[in-house]
């Protein structure tokens, strides 16, 4: 878990310390308003290398050297210790526990100069470095003849796995993950059961389907009683390469740990280059259904594998977006190996269109599910200005929502208990009538209130939305403030004054009648009274502090907006 994140002097950020308790393997959306500092925090983890801090001149805290950058975690590993780690312009401990990438827009301006007076701008896309340095094609070394040689006289019965393993890119990825069964295979004593087993074998006659099945009802169970070869055995067998048999798996398997024992580094640096070739195919494939009449592909350059991208006018925005973004995620694949990983994701997802957005959210729940299998821990922090509580713009099964600009901002007690109740039998409709929109009439329910521990006096006459007006004048004056009675204030005196301009009684009560603010000025609207545009911008305020879900932060997103000078502003403007 990263309980805490503390980000110092670090472009614009002087000193910020987020509680945040995030929990690996779910996407964690940290939300916050756009000048926040957001891009700062994926600024400091994109500054890090493995030894220290190195900030551009431009990313320096004011402009000045003197501030010197810092980077603390607080980090529960899975036994429950707590670590502290930080990161300075000297040192990182962080590296010790953790890998970090970060994930950001790739599409920068590019100026065209011009001698005669005029210049031109174009969008580019940088290209993206998959891979920065393409492994050496190295043969695995194996010889056919030779294994023969050393097997014996009935070598017939031998695979030639220069046709099959080692040319199978899925099972050389998972036979390196076996490097250490390969080389205890090897070990003397169990060298010695496996040479017996092959001694009885060469002095066996017939064609090599029959010694096979020789083997089968004779040594197989004595071959998979031998250690670490049994690893080796039962994974090739359950790959498909046109084997057929258990007995030609571990002849394979024999080859190999003779194969990789003779040259381990060899060995090794030929799975390297195996795996690259598998990874390239597979960010290729991912792709191939993204790209339209651009033959977008991974390309070798210069010793590195690239993705190439046209002009910007070449290729839609959402096209483009996305095939960034996916090409992004393979590299930080390729960048967080170990078991603690940290993905920053800076503000990609806010400017994908729908679809887009579902296919973003769509790899990212793969890239966790990968980790996840390998017993791995990634974090995923997505840095988002759009709270997703109000703009559904997520849809993650399982995403957590953390606010980093966490409010300390107080909501009543009583308030909180009238929005949890608002929908109670005993109260009817009565709470959104009279107290959550305008009306005239006037709420009778101090009984009902006190048993549901709400102040008593809201649940008579038009006490609440006194309470509601003095509350956004407190707002305004720069005094403490409950933001939701605000939020229900703001809605309050916008129906009150679309109300008030209705002239006929049957226009009013049609008012009354008609549900939702918005639908409700637009009710008004079709009956000749026009609203000021503001009062319907305002809905991201009435709107969104009339409800109280529990276990989640309710009060930091509209905290945040009620503290927007315009937002204030336009407050203002309905209660003059």
């Amino acid at each position: 878990m990263l309980k805490v994140i503390e980000i110092e002097n670090i472009k614009g950020i002087s000193q910020r310390k987020f509680e945040l308790n995030i929990i690996p393997n779910k996407p964690s959306l940290l939300v916050a308003p756009n000048g926040f500092g957001k891009s700062s925090i994926a600024t400091a983890f994109n500054s890090m290398n493995n030894n220290r801090i190195v900030l551009d001149e431009d990313n320096q805290h004011s402009g000045n050297p003197a501030h010197q950058p810092r980077i603390f975690i607080e980090y529960s590993k899975p036994d429950l210790s707590i670590v502290p780690l930080e990161a300075t312009s000297n040192s990182n401990t962080i590296s010790n526990e953790f890998d970090y990438f970060v994930i950001n827009n790739l599409t920068k301006p590019k100026g065209i100069g011009s001698p005669y007076g005029r210049a031109t701008a174009t969008l580019e896309i940088k290209d993206v470095v998959l891979v920065d340095r393409i492994p050496a094609n190295v043969p695995f070394g194996y010889s056919y003849r030779d294994t023969c040689a050393r097997f014996g006289d009935c070598s017939r019965v031998l695979p030639n796995i220069s046709n099959d393993v080692l040319v199978n890119l899925l099972l050389i990825e998972q036979l390196s993950g076996n490097y250490q069964a390969l080389q205890r295979a090897n070990g003397d004593k169990l060298q010695r059961r496996i040479n017996a087993i092959i001694d009885e074998i060469n002095l066996q006659g017939g064609r090599a389907q029959e010694v096979i099945e020789w083997i089968r009802i004779n040594r197989l169970d004595d071959l998979k009683q031998i250690d670490y070869l049994n690893t080796i055995g039962n994974l090739i067998n359950e790959f498909d390469i046109g084997y057929n048999s258990e007995v030609k798996s571990y002849l394979a398997a024999i080859q190999l740990i003779w194969l990789f024992n003779n040259n381990p580094n060899v060995f090794k640096n030929a799975c390297t280059h195996s795996n690259y070739s598998l990874d390239r195919k597979r960010f290729d494939d991912n792709i191939r259904p993204l790209c339209t009449w651009k033959n977008i592909r991974s390309s070798e350059t210069g010793g590195k594998l690239v993705v190439k991208f046209p002009d910007a006018h070449h290729i839609s925005n959402g096209q483009r977006d996305i095939l960034t973004f996916i090409s992004m995620l393979f590299r930080a694949k390729r960048n967080l190996s170990k078991q603690a990983n940290i993905l920053i994701i800076d503000e990609v997802f806010d400017y994908l269109d729908d679809a887009n957005l579902t296919v973003a959210q769509f790899y990212i729940t793969k890239f966790i599910d990968e980790y996840k299998t390998l017993g791995k821990r990634i974090y995923p922090l997505i840095l988002t200005h759009l709270n997703p509580n109000y703009f559904k713009n997520f849809a993650f099964s399982n995403q957590k929502v953390y606010y980093l600009d966490k409010s300390t901002i107080q909501v009543s007690q009583n308030m909180i208990n009238l929005l949890r109740n608002r929908n109670h039998a005993s109260l009817g409709d009565d709470v959104s009538k009279y107290l959550l929109h305008y009306d005239p009439g006037t709420i009778n329910k101090r009984a009902e209130f006190r048993a549901l521990h709400i102040s008593e006096l809201w649940g008579e006459g038009n006490n609440f939305v006194q309470h509601l007006y003095t509350e956004v004048l407190n707002y305004l004056n720069g005094q403490p403030y409950d933001p939701f009675a605000v939020c229900g204030g703001v809605r309050v005196k916008i129906e009150e004054i679309a109300y008030n301009k209705l002239l006929s009684g049957q226009a009013r009560t049609a008012f009354l009648l008609t549900h939702k603010t918005r639908s409700k000025l637009e009710k008004a609207e079709e009956m000749g009274v026009d609203s000021p545009e503001s009062h319907y911008l305002l809905g991201i305020i009435y709107n969104e502090g009339m409800h109280w879900k529990d276990n989640q932060d309710n009060i930091s997103p509209i905290a945040s907006k009620l503290e927007n000078l315009t937002i204030k502003n336009l407050i203002s403007d309905v209660f003059k």
